[in-house]
């Protein structure tokens, strides 16, 4: 398979309500990047969630790993082992400062896009202590027997690790993905109602209107500002970085979707 084939790039623009907006890219790696994956998985090393790797081989096996980045910072990265018919994510990490925007689900649904588009229809990962994170992101247990006797060769019993797996998928772009892998959730707070995201529905607009959520709007571009609303928990993604303020801890619902499970004052 050519490095051209390989090559991905996924860009999401986040916010946890008002005015501050994140840009966060996901792209393949490159040396330059391995002491930046380095630093980030060595916490996870140290509590037992992470094989410990050297930099030298995040420098010499960069092609393998995929990072988030944003503002130019490596916050997350991720790696893919190809064998016949079978690939492999793993070093799963995310910086703790980004963990709560859902940075995680935006990373594995951009390796499962770049998976399925290899024409894998599987992903298998080993997991010691995070198999209830895969889990809600659609992983199964598996039974490792028919994996190939190259990974079989580098299992280590004592460590215990959980084979799990799940389908790849196909979508034009992570947020498109994250539905498709995990179940998010609106709770409309004042509302009492709390449904599951319709990704059919192009906007939180949409699905608020489609639930019956009492809201205002006029421009439904994000220009107006009329449909800000409190964001109490969570992430959105905007389709478009918002023309105006929407106030403080307020998001614009006619240009946003659920990038992580939401509450929202209404």
């Amino acid at each position: 398979m050519s490095d051209e084939r390989k090559r991905a790039r996924f860009e999401v623009i986040v916010s946890q309500g008002g005015d501050e907006i994140i840009d966060a890219a996901f792209r393949n790696a490159e040396r330059g990047d391995a002491f930046a994956m380095y630093e980030l998985s060595k916490p996870f090393v140290a509590t037992g969630g992470l094989i410990a790797r050297d930099l030298e081989l995040f420098d010499t096996d960069a092609e393998e790993f995929y990072v988030v980045e944003i503002d130019r910072k490596v916050v997350a990265c991720a790696g893919i082992r190809r064998f016949a018919g079978r690939a492999e994510i793993f070093n799963v990490v995310v910086d703790g400062r980004w963990q709560s925007l859902g940075i995680g689900g935006f990373l594995l649904a951009s390796m499962l896009i770049v998976l399925e588009s290899e024409g894998f229809p599987t992903a298998v990962v080993f997991t010691k202590t995070t198999k209830g994170w895969f889990a809600r992101h659609g992983f199964v247990q598996m039974d490792p027997a028919p994996l190939p006797a190259e990974r079989l060769a580098m299992l280590d019993p004592e460590r215990k690790s959980i084979p799990m797996v799940r389908p790849t998928v196909r979508a034009l772009d992570s947020i498109d993905a994250l539905p498709l892998i995990t179940e998010l959730r609106v709770r409309f707070e004042l509302s009492g109602l709390e449904a599951v995201w319709d990704d059919g529905c192009d906007s939180l607009l949409a699905f608020a209107e489609k639930n019956d959520i009492d809201t205002a709007s006029l421009c439904r571009g994000g220009v107006c500002g009329t449909c800000s609303s409190v964001l109490k928990r969570g992430t959105v993604s905007y389709h478009v970085r918002p023309e105006v303020d929407p106030g403080e801890g307020s998001v614009l619902l006619c240009i946003s979707r659920p990038a992580a499970n939401l509450v929202l004052d209404l």
